[in-house]
């Protein structure tokens, strides 16, 4: 069942891959190939690496693979588009929340490297006819990745610093489909909505979700510049 629960916040904080992107399958792909490769059993890479950054992925399964200078990772994530781009979708609704949201009001903060993430808002990709947010936190930018809060915080205190407020009472919604960036997003003291692409709405609600939604058709947008929302709420079991 659903309920009807509305926000106010002064900013959006928007995770990428599950949450506005969908990139599960074709990253699942990816490491089922290397897990073969390398004898690793990946129903247990899957059970704690998504969300995860690719590099902390490889340095805690594929430790015999060179990843100096993030090389690997980069090899990695640019084969989700070269390799298994007929993949990647958009989650539904993202585009029209994006549009609806003032700009400088929203950023993301991904586990994802920068040129593949920021490449989604370039010509002629899913994101093509909406600015890039001037705040764009990517793996290479925090020494930490998620669930460690390290992104969410740079993030909140970069917008606070653009539109004149103060970082340490500005309010914030985190939106996170992993249970590793809801964990962040709680650990950085945002409210946490929890996007059900991958895992079960409890899984997120367990993990420290305040609100669960399907997908980004369940945010209708009351006010852009204030930023007042309406969601679709996914009710705890």
């Amino acid at each position: 069942m659903t309920k009807k629960v509305t926000l106010q916040t002064d900013i959006i904080e928007f995770d990428l891959d599950g949450t506005l992107v969908e990139t599960t399958l074709a990253v699942e792909h990816i490491w089922t190939d290397m897990c073969k490769e390398h004898n690793v059993d990946p129903s247990d890479l899957f059970q704690h690496t998504h969300g995860v950054r690719t590099s902390d992925t490889l340095a805690r399964y594929f430790p015999a693979i060179d990843n100096t200078d993030n090389k690997a990772a980069l090899a990695f994530d640019t084969s989700i588009v070269t390799k298994y781009g007929q993949y990647v979708k958009i989650i539904p609704g993202a585009p029209e929340l994006l549009k609806a949201l003032k700009a400088g009001r929203w950023c993301i903060v991904t586990s994802g490297n920068e040129e593949l993430a920021t490449g989604w808002f370039k010509p002629g990709q899913i994101f093509h006819d909406i600015p890039k947010p001037e705040v764009f936190i990517c793996a290479h930018m925090v020494s930490q990745g998620k669930p460690h809060p390290e992104g969410f915080e740079t993030g909140a205190k970069l917008m606070a610093k653009n539109l004149g407020l103060d970082a340490n009472t500005i309010t914030r919604q985190v939106y996170e489909d992993s249970i590793a960036g809801v964990k962040a997003g709680v650990a950085s003291g945002a409210t946490v909505i929890g996007i059900a692409s991958c895992f079960k709405p409890e899984d997120l609600y367990k993990a420290g979700a305040s609100y669960v939604i399907q997908d980004m058709n369940s945010v209708k947008v009351l006010d852009g510049e204030k930023i007042e929302l309406e969601l679709d709420v996914i009710e705890r079991e």
